[in-house]
C-alpha cells in the first residue's frame, strides 16, 4: 500500500497521534478537585461572538446562527451578544436572495450588545469574572476563523475590522473567571479546533491541564475550514455544526422542526457528547468535528500513528458508548464498509485521498477515523492499572461528564 507523504503529514498534525505520555505530576490532582461537575446554582451566562472581518464576509447565516442559539437559551440566561461593528442601523449583513442577488441590510438581531473586538470581549470577561463564582457560562462563535500565524496550535477567530482572538488569548480571558466556574465553548469557525487546547494552561498544548472545570465543542480540525458562512437567506439550506448540534441538545430545528433521535443511551435527555455524535452523523458539510476529549486523549495517551486501524470492529463498538456506537455504525455504513476489518477499509479509502477534499465520502472518512481513533484511545487509558495512569483517568471520567451536560439546560 502506497501512501501520501503530504496526507500523512496533515493527518498526523491534526489529531495529534504519536505523542508520549508526560509524567503525571501534582497539576493532575490539582485539576481534579477544580474538574468536579457540579450542578449549576445560578442562571446560565451567555457570551456570544458573531460577524465577520469586513464587510463582504459579514455573512446572513453567521447572524442567523446567533439567531437560533439565542432561542434556545433558557429565559433566565443573563445573554450578551457581540456582532459586527456594533451598530445596529449599518446595512452591513450581506445577504442573496432566490435569483442570486445580493444587498445589504441592517442586523435582525434580538440583541446586540456591541461590537465583535477585542476590547469588548475583555469587558465581557470582566463582567463574567464579577458575577456569581457558580454560575456557568457558554461562550459560542460564529463567523470566520483563520490559521495561526506560526502555529495550527494557535489559530484565530477573525473579529471585526481585521482584529483577532488567537487561541492563546482567549486562554488569558478564560483564566480571569474563578476557577469554580463551569465552562462550555461551542465555537464553529474555520480551523477552530485549535480552541480545544483552551484545556491547557495559557492554551499551550505542552501545558498542565486548566484546574478548572472546562470542555468544548469545535466544528473543524485545526486544519480545515468549516461550513456555515453563507449569504444565502433561506434557512432550510443551511447545513453546518450549528445547526445540527443545536438541534440535538434542544429537540427543535432552526426552522422549529421537532427533532428526535439524539438520545443514544436512552436515559431521557439529550448531552452535549451525544450532540456532538448527532453532528458526526447528520452533518452534511465539509465539518469535521472535534471535542475536548479528542484532544485530552491525543496529549496523555502513546500510540503508534494509525494502530488503531488494526482494531477489530466488534471490539471498537464493545469499547465506545452508546453515542459513539451509533456515528461509528452510520459513518461506516456511508461509506459501504463492513466486517471486522471496517476500519483497514477507512484507512485505504484515506490514502486516496487529497489533502484538502471537501466531498462528502472524504469528510466522512476523516470523521470515522479520528472517532475511532478517540475510542481506541480511551480504551486504552481506563483498561490501564498503571499506577500513574490512574489520575489521568479520573480527570478524563471528569471531562467526560462535563461534556455529558447539556449546556441550554445544565442538566448533569
Amino acid at each position: 500500500m502506497t501512501a501520501n507523504y503530504d496526507i500523512l503529514c496533515v493527518m498526523n498534525r491534526f489529531t495529534k497521534l504519536g505523542c508520549g505520555v508526560l509524567a503525571v505530576s501534582s497539576f493532575i490532582a490539582g485539576a481534579l478537585a477544580a474538574a468536579d461537575v457540579a450542578s449549576p446554582s445560578a442562571p446560565l451566562r451567555v457570551l456570544m461572538l458573531g460577524g465577520g472581518p469586513d464587510l463582504a464576509h459579514n455573512q446572513t447565516a453567521i447572524e442567523s446562527n446567533l439567531r437560533y442559539v439565542d432561542r434556545l437559551l433558557p429565559k433566565n440566561a443573563e445573554t450578551r451578544v457581540l456582532f459586527y461593528d456594533g451598530k445596529p442601523q449599518s446595512k452591513d449583513v450581506l445577504c442573496e436572495d432566490a435569483r442570486g442577488r445580493q444587498y445589504y441590510r441592517a442586523p435582525q438581531l434580538p440583541r446586540l450588545d456591541g461590537p465583535a473586538t477585542l476590547p469588548a470581549i475583555k469587558t465581557e470577561f470582566r463582567a463574567l469574572a464579577s458575577g456569581p463564582a457558580s454560575a456557568p457560562v457558554l461562550i459560542y462563535t460564529t463567523g470566520h476563523g483563520s490559521p495561526g500565524d506560526v502555529t495550527l496550535d494557535n489559530n484565530d477567530y477573525d473579529l471585526w475590522n481585521g482584529g483577532y482572538l488567537s487561541v492563546k488569548t482567549l486562554a488569558g480571558e478564560v483564566k480571569t473567571l474563578p476557577e469554580s466556574m463551569p465552562v462550555t465553548l461551542v465555537m464553529v469557525q474555520c480551523f477552530s479546533g485549535s480552541f480545544g487546547n483552551l484545556l491547557f494552561e495559557n492554551g499551550d498544548p505542552k501545558a498542565p491541564l486548566v484546574n478548572r472545570d472546562l470542555c468544548g465543542f469545535f466544528a473543524s480540525v485545526s486544519a480545515r475550514p468549516a461550513a456555515g458562512c453563507t449569504p444565502e437567506i433561506n434557512e432550510a439550506e443551511y447545513h453546518d455544526f450549528t445547526g445540527y448540534f443545536f438541534e440535538a441538545l434542544s429537540g427543535r430545528s432552526r426552522l422549529g422542526k421537532p427533532i428526535t433521535g439524539a438520545d443514544y443511551n436512552g436515559d431521557g435527555h439529550v448531552g452535549m457528547d451525544e450532540a456532538f455524535a448527532y453532528a458526526l452523523i447528520h452533518d452534511n458539510s465539509i465539518d469535521t468535528p472535534v471535542c475536548t476529549s479528542d484532544v485530552f486523549l491525543r496529549r496523555f495517551v502513546p500510540a503508534p500513528d494509525f494502530e488503531f486501524v488494526q482494531t477489530r470492529w466488534s471490539d471498537l463498538s464493545a469499547w465506545a458508548a452508546p453515542a459513539q456506537r451509533a456515528a461509528l455504525a452510520s459513518l461506516a455504513a456511508d461509506l459501504h464498509l463492513g466486517g471486522e476489518g471496517r476500519l483497514r477499509g477507512a484507512f485505504v479509502l484515506f490514502h486516496r485521498m487529497k489533502v484538502d477534499a471537501e466531498d462528502l465520502p472524504s469528510v466522512r472518512v476523516l470523521r470515522l477515523m479520528r472517532l475511532a481513533n478517540s475510542v481506541v484511545l480511551a480504551h486504552r487509558l481506563l483498561a490501564s492499572e498503571a499506577p500513574g495512569d490512574q489520575p489521568l483517568k479520573a480527570r478524563y471520567k471528569q471531562l467526560k461528564a462535563a461534556e455529558a451536560r447539556n449546556c441550554l439546560t445544565g442538566t448533569p
